[in-house]
């Protein structure tokens, strides 16, 4: 019994730990970059970005209905979706839902972020899969406009269900 209370008592620890050591904190964790600050829970709601791009409907790729797409029938040099932020947010990861296209992926996408919306700097770029392209960046970056762009031809059209920032 004796052992027992001291693991549950060790397990609680190393959690708070953990989670007070990782930014979960009451306070509330605030990231910096070059020099800017924002909170880490800083991410506007879809509803009020604005998006702009050469492919059909963009506007679908943000309306909360993964049965609705912005599809690009071939992957062009311009095949993109740029997202204004309406402020600067924090994030990490781009997720791109292709809803009921199964073949609705480019084979290679990337994302490229800017304060601006004229210098984009390119964030990251990986392969496209089937139903959602995850596209991670390795550190939380500061923007306002984020362009996640079709790189390459996929078996079928790009199709864009959902757009998801974390």
């Amino acid at each position: 019994m004796k052992e027992r209370c001291s693991q549950t008592i060790f397990t609680i620890v190393l959690l708070s730990l953990v989670a007070f050591g990782s930014g979960c904190g009451l306070t509330g964790n605030q990231y910096y970059h070059d020099g800017q600050r924002a909170s880490a829970s800083s991410i506007s709601p879809p509803p009020s970005w604005r998006l702009s791009g050469r492919v059909p409907n963009v506007t679908l790729a943000v309306d909360n209905d993964r049965s609705t797409a912005s599809v690009s029938s071939l992957v062009r040099d311009d095949t993109e979706i740029t997202i204004d932020l309406q402020k600067a947010c924090v994030f990490n990861t781009v997720l791109v839902h292709h809803g009921s296209m199964e073949n609705g992926y480019c084979a290679r996408a990337a994302v490229l972020t800017s304060l601006d919306g004229v210098n984009f700097t390119l964030q990251t770029e990986a392969p496209g899969t089937k139903v959602v392209t995850t596209l991670l960046i390795i550190r939380p970056v500061l923007a306002r406009y984020v362009k996640v762009k079709a790189l390459r031809q996929g078996p079928g059209a790009w199709s864009v269900a959902e757009i998801y920032l974390q």
